[in-house]
């Protein structure tokens, strides 16, 4: 049996798609961590011994990949550190300074196939951003798929994870994988999750303030749409930085830091993360995205780390 260790957001699943059609041979599962934390949970160590092989796609959580035990195949294009386990296989362009928009993107090159997948992944991570990348374009001209069917196909995905459906994140790769494209968009399940959500997601952005070019929001929701809001203030309205906190995650707390790509390279968000994790806390991120998810007494640690890196708080 091989395992697919996958990131519950639409690059994941679209990812984990894409290795379940194209590189897993035989029989193969899928199971996501805990939504909203970069680690692996008691579930998923389970999963990983009752294995032969594991992919592991999406997930930046290097210190969980010098654990493993068995072949592992590691799939990424978040800023990481090289892999020292010789069991573990890293396909990640970041590791010699090159960028790639998603991790569906980054499997795609390796496979050389261009498909669904590869378009639903790359907008889920980058937005409209994707429709310039002479691949993605390329492939949603031949599907005959129009921007606005992928943006909402990616809103629609990303319900499971935004509702805190670990199970639906984990079912929505064979769904992904099965369905016409054309049939995701009309997914009944994913339609009754959008409209819950949509209704939680106007009251958190009614309580933005800013400051300049500068958006911040602090919430409590047992929803995960931090990313959404920020990516929500940083590409659709415009702002070049936006600091959105869940203060109360299911008992944890949330931090997500999003720029703008112009000022991505001021703000070395490489730096703010292995900060963050210099102090325990478990932070993920890339260029232009910082995310972790903790414990409610670290509050006062993560928030003096963040406001020495960025120089505001709020």
């Amino acid at each position: 049996m091989q395992l697919i260790v996958h990131h519950w957001d639409v690059d994941g699943i679209c990812s984990a798609s894409l290795i379940a059609k194209h590189l897993a041979n035989g029989e193969c599962t899928n199971i996501s961590p805990p939504i909203g934390e970069f680690r692996f949970d008691e579930m998923v160590w389970k999963a990983i011994k009752s294995s032969e092989s594991v992919f592991v796609a999406d997930l930046n959580v290097p210190g969980e990949l010098e654990r493993m035990d068995r072949e592992t195949t590691f799939f990424d294009h978040h800023i990481q550190p090289r892999i020292q386990n010789r069991l573990v296989r890293q396909i990640n362009p970041a590791i010699n300074g090159e960028k790639a928009p998603s991790c569906a993107f980054v499997i795609s090159r390796h496979i050389n196939w261009w498909g669904v997948e590869s378009v639903i992944g790359t907008v889920g991570d980058v937005g409209r951003e994707a429709f310039s990348i002479p691949e993605i374009r390329k492939s949603m001209e031949k599907l005959g798929m129009s921007e606005e069917d992928a943006v909402k196909i990616v809103a629609l995905i990303d319900t499971n994870h935004i509702s805190g459906n670990r199970e639906g994140v984990e079912k929505a790769v064979r769904v992904v994988g099965e369905l016409e494209w054309r049939e995701l968009i009309s997914f009944e399940l994913w339609i009754r999750q959008s409209e819950r959500i949509e209704e939680e997601f106007r009251s958190v952005i009614s309580g933005v303030s800013s400051k300049g070019k500068r958006a911040f929001v602090e919430f409590k929701s047992d929803f995960n749409i931090i990313s959404r809001v920020a990516r929500h203030l940083v590409w659709e309205v415009g702002y070049d930085e936006a600091l959105v906190i869940n203060r109360d995650f299911g008992g944890r707390v949330q931090l997500y830091y999003r720029i703008s790509k112009k000022i991505s390279k001021e703000k070395n968000l490489a730096n703010l993360i292995s900060k963050l994790r210099s102090a325990g806390i478990n932070a993920g991120g890339k260029d232009e995205v910082v995310g972790c998810v903790f414990s409610p007494d670290k509050w006062d640690v993560v928030r003096e780390i963040v406001q020495d890196h960025l120089g505001w708080f709020g």
